[in-house]
Formats: C-alpha cells, sequence, structure tokens
C-alpha cells in the first residue's frame, strides 16, 4: 500500500511504500520527519482530528489563506494500528504487583485458549442463562445489595452506628410519628415525595420568614405560626429523611422475599417510635449477613466459569456446594424466594449432569495455560539472558489472576514492580517486547515501531529483533504488517546482508530522503550494502573527477588503518601544502613537522596512481589541481551527494573559516570519519547527510564566491 502524507509539521509531502505482512524498514537521518509519519499514520487511522490537526506546519499556523490542512491518504485498509515509541514507553508503568497490566489478557487469552473458554461456555450457560435478561432477578440482587449498603458492622460484630441506614433509624420514625403541633403537615410529611417538600419548606422559612409577617409561600400573615413553621425544620434534617424513606422503601420492594416473621421484625423497625434498641440491631446485622452470603452465591454463579474450579477438583461435587440451601437464611426463607432459588438449584442440577465433559475441557483449559505460561516465560527469559540482562520473569497465580512477575538472577523473590529496579534501558528493553505480546492480544493491522532500538548496543538491537521477528509467526511480529522507521542502518545491514538467511525475504527496506519539504523514497537491497572497499574499487573503475576519487581513497586509506605515504600526500593535498610535511614524525622543537622525503614523495604518488592512473605524476601538479577553487566549485555544483560535498567543502576551505560551529563539528567527524560497520549503504548512491548540512555548506559556497 503507498501512504501520503501532506502538510504535516516538516514535511510538505511524503509517500511511503509498505508491503503487507513484511517487516518495512525505513532508514532516515534525524529531522527527516520518521515522528511526523507515525503520528500521521496512527492519528489518521484512529480517526483523532484535534491531534491531526496539530501537526498543521508552522508556517500556516499565522497565516493560512488557502486553508491548508494535514492529510493522509492510502490508509483504508488499515483500521487499527498500534504505536511503539517514546510516548509509549513514557506511559508504560510498571506496576507495583506486576510488570504489566492484563497480564492474562496479554499472555493467555489467545485464539486457542479462547476456544477452550467458549467450549466451557456452552456448559456454565445452564446456570448463567438463569441471570440474562431477568429483570425480576436482577432487581431482587440489586435491592439486597442496597439494603446491606445501608448498614455496616462494626469490628466486634455490632450495628456501626455511623452507618447511613443506622442513624436514619436511630431516633423516632418522624414520618409515621409525627411530632406534636406539626399534625397539619401529615399530607405532605407522609408524601411519596416528603423529602422535596422538607427541603422546599425549611428554605421558605430560613430565607424568607424575617422580610415579612406573611407566609413566604401564601403571602397570608404567618404571625401566629411562625413557630409552627420553624418546628418543621427543627424536627426534620432533610438528609436523615432521605435515608429513611431509602431504607423503608427498599425494605417493601423486598417485603414478599422476607420470611413472614422477618417482614414483620422489619415492619416494627421501620416504624420504631423510638429509635432502634439492641436486640433490634441484633437483627438487622442478622438480615444484613444472610443477604450478604446470599448475594455472594447469586453473584458467583452469575459469573461461573471454568476458573471456578481448582485443578484436579472434582467438578460435580464442587457443584453440590453452589446449591443454595434456604433453610440457612431463615430471615429470606419465603415462598418467593424459594421460588426464585428453585429455578437456579435446578439449573445446577443439570449442570451436574454433565459434569464429566465440563470436566474433560476445563482439563484441556489448564493444560493450554500451562503451556502458555512455559512457553513465554522460556521466551522472554532467553531474551533477556542473550540481551545481557540479569533478570528473568514468571508468570504467577491462578487463572484470570496470572501475573508477570520480576526477579534479579542473584535473588529468588519476586521484585515489586519494575520501575525502581531496572534501567531506562533495560525498562526500553522490557517495554518493547512486551508491546510484540499486546500487538499479538490485540492484532492491529499496522504495527509501528519509531525508532525502537537505535539506543541500545549491537547485542541488544539484534536480540530485541530476534525476539520481535526470528519465531514462530504465531508468537513474534513475523509476517505482521510492521513498519519502522529509524535512523540507525544496523537493523538493514543485519537483515538484508549479515544474516539474511534468517530473515529469509521478511524484510522491505528503503531510504527516505528530505529535500525542500518532500520526502522520497529509495528501495535499499542486499546489494546496496557494501563494504567501503567495494565502494572505492567500483568509484575508482568509474569516469568520476580524479578529485572525487581522492576523496574516497584517503577514506579508504583511513578505513585500513594505512598512514603511509600515499595517505601523508592525500593529507598535504587536503591542505593544498606547497611542501608536504610527514605526519608520521613527531614535530620538532620549534613545532614544525618534518617535509615528506623525496623516496616517500615517489612511494606514495606511485601507491595514489596504483588506484587513481589518470593524475599527474608529479605533487606540485596535484597541489595545483587542489587549488584550482573553479573547479572546486564546479565540482561542488555538479554533485548530488551530500558526502562529496562536505569533502569538496573541507578542500575548498581551510575548515578554521567556516564560522557556523555545528557545520564545522559535522565537517570534521564526517571527514575523519573511522568506519563503524563492516557494511555500509554506498554513499554515492545514498545521500545520508541531513538537508541542513547540505544547506549550511551551500551558503558557505556562496560566501566564498
Amino acid at each position: 500500500m503507498d501512504i501520503e502524507i501532506k502538510n504535516c509539521n516538516n514535511i510538505t509531502m511524503a509517500k511511503v511504500a509498505i508491503v503487507p505482512s513484511k517487516l518495512n524498514i525505513k532508514f532516515a537521518p534525524n529531522g527527516t520527519g520518521k515522528s511526523t509519519i507515525s503520528k500521521a499514520i496512527q492519528y489518521a487511522v484512529t480517526g483523532d482530528e484535534k491531534a491531526l490537526s496539530e501537526l498543521l506546519p508552522f508556517k500556516f499556523r499565522n497565516e493560512n489563506l488557502n486553508n491548508t490542512k494535514p492529510e493522509v491518504l492510502g490508509i483504508e485498509n488499515i483500521k487499527s494500528v498500534l504505536c511503539f515509541n517514546e510516548e509509549y514507553v513514557n506511559k508504560f508503568t510498571f506496576k507495583p504487583e506486576e510488570l504489566v497490566s492484563n497480564s492474562f489478557d496479554i499472555f493467555i487469552r489467545t485464539d486457542a485458549y479462547q476456544e477452550k473458554e467458549r467450549d466451557i461456555e456452552t456448559f456454565t450457560s445452564l446456570v448463567k442463562q438463569q441471570f440474562a435478561n431477568n429483570s425480576e432477578l436482577e432487581a431482587l440482587i440489586s435491592n439486597l445489595n442496597e439494603l446491606s449498603r445501608a448498614f455496616k458492622v462494626t469490628a466486634s460484630g455490632g450495628l456501626a452506628k455511623t452507618s447511613t441506614g443506622a442513624k436514619a433509624l436511630s431516633s423516632s420514625n418522624k414520618i409515621d410519628h409525627i411530632p406534636e403541633g406539626l399534625q397539619p403537615y401529615q399530607p405532605f410529611i407522609q408524601s411519596s415525595n416528603c423529602v422535596n417538600w422538607i427541603d422546599w419548606q425549611a428554605k421558605g422559612h430560613k430565607e424568607f420568614s424575617d422580610l415579612s409577617d406573611s407566609c413566604p409561600f401564601c403571602t397570608s400573615d404567618s404571625t401566629s405560626k411562625k413557630e409552627q413553621i420553624a418546628n418543621v425544620s427543627k424536627e426534620y434534617d432533610r438528609n436523615l429523611i432521605k435515608n429513611l424513606v431509602s431504607v423503608i422503601d427498599v425494605i417493601n420492594k423486598l417485603g414478599e422475599y422476607f420470611s413472614g416473621v422477618s417482614k414483620d421484625k422489619l415492619d416494627v423497625i421501620k416504624s420504631l417510635k423510638n429509635g432502634l434498641e439492641k436486640e433490634h440491631e441484633t437483627f438487622i446485622v442478622t438480615v444484613k449477613s444472610q443477604i450478604d452470603d446470599l448475594v455472594a452465591k447469586l453473584e458467583k454463579l452469575k459469573g461461573l466459569t471454568g476458573f471456578d474450579f481448582y485443578e484436579g477438583e472434582n467438578v460435580g461435587q464442587k457443584l453440590l456446594d453452589y446449591k443454595i440451601d434456604l433453610q440457612f437464611f431463615d430471615t429470606l426463607n419465603s415462598i418467593k424466594t424459594n421460588e426464585t432459588i428453585a429455578v437456579i438449584n435446578q439449573s445446577i442440577d443439570d449442570l451436574i449432569k454433565q459434569a464429566g465433559p465440563l470436566q474433560g475441557k476445563i482439563n484441556q483449559q489448564r493444560t493450554e495455560i500451562q503451556r502458555l505460561i512455559k512457553k513465554h516465560q522460556t521466551n522472554i527469559n532467553a531474551f533477556l539472558t542473550f540481551a545481557g540482562y540479569r533478570y528473568q520473569v514468571a508468570i504467577v497465580g491462578e487463572g484470570e489472576q496470572a501475573q508477570l512477575k520480576l526477579r534479579h538472577i542473584d535473588n529468588s523473590t519476586h521484585l515489586s514492580g519494575g520501575s525502581q529496579h531496572l534501567s531506562f534501558g533495560e525498562r526500553n528493553a522490557f517495554s518493547i517486547v512486551l508491546f510484540m505480546y499486546e500487538c499479538l492480544a490485540k492484532k492491529p493491522d499496522l504495527v509501528i515501531l519509531d525508532d525502537p532500538i537505535s539506543s541500545f548496543d549491537k547485542n541488544k538491537k539484534y536480540a530485541i529483533l530476534e525476539m520481535l521477528f526470528r519465531r514462530d509467526a504465531s508468537d513474534c511480529l513475523k509476517s505482521k504488517t510492521v513498519l519502522m522507521l529509524t535512523h540507525d542502518v544496523e537493523p538493514i545491514i543485519d537483515t538484508l546482508r549479515s544474516v539474511r538467511g534468517q530473515f529469509s525475504n521478511q524484510v522491505f527496506a528503503s531510504y527516505l530522503r528530505l529535500r525542500s519539504g518532500e520526502i522520497t523514497e529509495q528501495s535499499i537491497s542486499s546489494d546496496d550494502i557494501k563494504t567501503f572497499i567495494q565502494i572505492c574499487e567500483n568509484l575508482f573503475s568509474s569516469t568520476q573527477d580524479p578529485i572525487i576519487k581522492l576523496i574516497y581513497l584517503r577514506r579508504r586509506y583511513e578505513v585500513l588503518g594505512d598512514l603511509e605515504s600515499g595517505y601523508q600526500i592525500l593529507s598535504n593535498l587536503f591542505k593544498k601544502r606547497s611542501i608536504p610535511e610527514d605526519f608520521r614524525i613527531p614535530r620538532n622543537e620549534e613545532g614544525l613537522n618534518t617535509p615528506l622525503s623525496t623516496i616517500d614523495l615517489s612511494a606514495g604518488i606511485n601507491d595514489i596512481q596504483r588506484f587513481i592512473s589518470e593524475l599527474p605524476v608529479d605533487y606540485p601538479s596535484l597541489v595545483a589541481l587542489f587549488s584550482n577553487n573553479e573547479k572546486i566549485n564546479e565540482l561542488y555544483l555538479q554533485s548530488n551527494n551530500g558526502y562529496e560535498k562536505l569533502q569538496l567543502i573541507r578542500i575548498l576551505l581551510d575548515i578554521d573559516m567556516v564560522e557556523n560551529s555545528v557545520i564545522r563539528k559535522f565537517i570534521n567527524e564526517t571527514y575523519h570519519i573511522e568506519n563503524e560497520f563492516i557494511f555500509q549503504l554506498d554513499p554515492t548512491r545514498f545521500d545520508l547527510i541531513p538537508e541542513y548540512v547540505v544547506y549550511e555548506c551551500d551558503k558557505i559556497l556562496e560566501e566564498f564566491s
């Protein structure tokens, strides 16, 4: 698929090709816009228009006459995306009790596991379907929970006086027992909307009674009734009445579920004139305890799964324990409750008849879980060992409580989280591996890796690549559509050249080149990765100008560590010295270098001509060649290669004349750099120098001219 990105940060236009089911490595220098590409695709796929709009280039933020907007085209087939980047690592929290949240979902809830889970569900649904779409049963559980929550029990087993229900019943029920002098208000106090009436009456009296002798509600003279009106607020606390009404209401809703004796006792308690006594509190605690026990059993049945049966447990015998015997719930042992529970108990009996097949499915599920745990532990721990980390992981805990734990190899105790023990690099390594498992669990259409391994050393880089792409496709990102954006060429060298057999046809690599806001893509094959010696040999046999060839020859000498006569001559030529000096000999007492001997001069020129035969044979002619500024200038303008432009600027100018210290440092380091890799991309074909550096070189050339 070809994705087009327009008007995002520094990118005016970028075309990025992504081959499905392959690792697509996009190599580019820092500042090219790799993270912008990653964000633009991610925001567009997830439909985050606000985040995408924030990528608008700065040049359009003050004045945008054409209403230019960031755009991403060609993502129609991408419905979901997961991105590993710095933001992901920063948000990745190592929880105190486990390394990653939702360990079970990430490591165990695979397709194979879910298939077995569905098999078990066909059995357990015999019970669970009694709760599905059963509004009456749902209302019963809800009302039981509401009544239980109204009362709390102390550590000693008594009724907590601070609980809302206890406070509501602790004094007289002033709804049934209206205080003396307030009987005229009985219709309002005993109405279904009494709480709002009390609130309305209290506010009116408090805010307006002092303004006039007239009633603030009807304007009639209320002089003789002011005390009576005020007594309503004194006798009735809105919150207490609200709680009392709620307790009475839920008791009434549950009425037919209580046994006759219990219902009579609750009717007495909810209408007490003088508040709760000790025997009332004891009975409420008993009712609450039985409600909690019954609800716990009902909730257990409602969510029945294979994990409710421990390994080796007899399923048929265990199911008998799930049946509800109402003789032990005497406060709730009514005809209505018996009718409700009988249906549930019958469904358990039906399931007991299927206990054998259910036992078999549960055993298969446990075997699958153990297989997955062993496999993931082995793979992650092998990676940690290969990468040189002195940690191991273990997945511990029963069923859905399984958690990924961490320990140091020098200690058998599991650590509390990882943040306080792991270094930044170790956290990054763990994060990317756990990100891979998250991708396996969520199955996104596109996985984006934004510069995932550049900060690691070579061993850890390869260990991560192998973990991500070198195992069975079901256990890693192999054969998934992956976009890796990196400023590190090593993954390309590894996957296309050094160990390409291990990544057989899995990789599509390319170089992203930014020029004037436009990113173009140049594909990279194994033939594009060469040793510098091979690059030089190809160049020496080409029709390139001799000065260009000498630039590469000097680099060849440096790469091979050959600093003899040929290298000494080139070092002098690049400085345009009329008398060549021998830098192998220490400076004399006056701080001057020793001139290169006639023998070394002759030997050096002969060695250079061994590679570049068309050069002049005498040193002065060579100096004249390098001193021809017009010629150097012309070569600079003709070159499309940033590396060559840097070297030509270095020849044209004394480096100390370059005022821009950043560019001077870049030129010096590039000019004298030693080859870090055995292999590299051919600089004659791949322009790897950042655009801003070449731009500064252009400015230097203009100033010089």
